[in-house]
């Protein structure tokens, strides 16, 4: 399938000595495999190049990690080293850097060298964070991985080609997108699609082909309510946006649906989701690209929704739309009908509450290459029904959801929504800071 990855962040490892000024060279190699053998039981992927001792060792273990395309680089500090070591490795692989100090030893001095590659990479405007103490803390385990994650995020946001089709909606201007800008900033390419280029796909798709996935399609449902006729329309369109996707290397694909394409197009998206191929409702190009992005992260599927409604005596909010969610987000099988359109009264939608318990964060992206700028909201699902018949999520808040639609009217943020389980601030945060973006965390205060 076009824009799989093995969504495990790489990460280039590297232990640095300072040779010949009895700092405790000698025990390096025994601090590096250990943490070599803590780094290989986390979700990462890690290129070893041992242990650098001077400033070409230090450049080759750059080229080897430039190579090897890694998402970060996790230089760990066994003595004081001179800043050069650093610079010489980032001017062969300039990537995000991971610097540990670790201290254990006092003649060893590691943090007095950290601190003096930190305003070195400071003034060079490198990507970095900078740490020290013990490698045990459970702590640190934790600040790497979201650092790894976030270098990784935008990896993928550089990497990703993203079909779009239709532009926005005539009646939603915010939804405009600058492909310069999303170039520009978050290194994203915007492949522009003509309408043709999707319907004689659709008019391609055999009968009997699309027969036999409206098969398999009713059996991941509880409940059926549309002819045969709509189903097997909407899997022409899912099987042509696969089939498009993968001639045209798409990573995810922004369909407007709004108006002509509407009911038709929900299944579908619904479904394309489910494989980890973003794609947002109404033509949004900033939501598909959230959409693919999350699903990266997290391995399954995101959900879209409206800003809908607040809840102030609960402090809740209810995020979702007209009914295009992916089937993994429903609680259980039976709790997904489809039916027509609540907005068209024609087509299919798909129709359950996204009720899972849990931890979940939703993010908006605006922007144009005058300025992106994320808002994210961290939040705990609750139960809820349809009350609106779409898919509807209700996410609790400890702050006041009032103060949460003032600050996301402050910071300029939008109305759709990409929705995920997991609290991601750490690694939006990050993000944002790598990409020049604005970012507000919208729910503490």
């Amino acid at each position: 399938m076009p824009g799989k990855h093995s969504f495990k962040p790489c990460v280039g490892f590297a232990s640095l000595a300072f040779p010949g000024f009895y700092l405790g060279e000698e025990k390096a190699s025994e601090k590096h495999g250990e943490i070599l053998a803590r780094l290989k039981k986390l979700r990462l992927q890690t290129i070893d190049c041992g242990v650098v001792t001077d400033r070409s060792a230090a450049k080759e273990a750059g080229r080897v990690f430039a190579e090897k395309k890694v998402d970060c680089i996790f230089a760990l500090l066994t003595t004081f080293v001179p800043d050069h070591f650093i610079v010489e490795m980032l001017d062969a692989c300039d990537a995000p850097v991971f610097l540990y100090a670790l201290e254990r030893d006092y003649d060893c001095i590691s943090l007095v060298g950290a601190m003096l590659i930190n305003p070195t990479l400071y003034d060079l405007d490198k990507q970095y964070q900078l740490h020290a103490g013990d490698f045990s803390d459970q702590k640190i385990i934790k600040t790497l991985m979201v650092f790894a994650r976030a270098s990784m995020m935008k990896r993928i946001l550089r990497d990703m080609r993203v079909g779009y089709m239709g532009k926005n909606p005539d009646i939603m201007f915010s939804m405009q997108a600058d492909e310069y800008g999303l170039k520009k900033k978050l290194g994203v390419t915007v492949i522009p699609l003509r309408d043709f280029e999707y319907t004689d796909r659709v008019k391609a798709i055999t009968e009997e082909e699309a027969r036999s996935d409206w098969r398999d399609v009713k059996t991941l449902v509880g409940k059926v309510e549309v002819s045969d006729a709509d189903g097997i329309e909407a899997s022409k369109s899912f099987i042509a946006m696969v089939k498009m996707a993968k001639e045209r290397n798409l990573d995810a694909l922004s369909i407007n649906c709004w108006t002509q394409l509407k009911s038709r197009i929900c299944l579908p998206i619904a479904r394309f989701n489910e494989l980890g191929m973003g794609a947002g409702c109404e033509g949004d190009l900033h939501s598909t690209i959230l959409m693919r992005l999350l699903f990266t992260v997290n391995g399954r599927a995101a959900i879209n929704g409206d800003f809908m409604r607040l809840f102030s005596d609960e402090n809740e909010i209810m995020f979702s739309h007209c009914g295009a969610g992916s089937f993994s987000m429903a609680r259980s099988k039976r709790d997904i009908v489809l039916h027509e359109s609540i907005e068209t009264r024609d087509g299919i939608g798909v129709f359950f509450p996204a009720d899972q318990p849990g931890t979940v964060t939703a993010v908006n992206l605006m922007g144009s290459r005058a300025g992106y700028r994320l808002a994210a909201l961290v939040g705990e699902v609750r139960k809820t029904d349809m009350t609106y018949e779409g898919n509807p999520m209700r996410i609790g808040f400890d702050r006041p959801v009032y103060d949460i639609l003032q600050d996301a009217v402050r910071h300029g943020a939008g109305h759709h929504w990409s929705i995920t389980y997991g609290d991601l601030s750490g690694e939006l945060e990050l993000l944002a800071r790598f990409l020049h973006m604005e970012y507000h965390l919208l729910s503490i205060a």
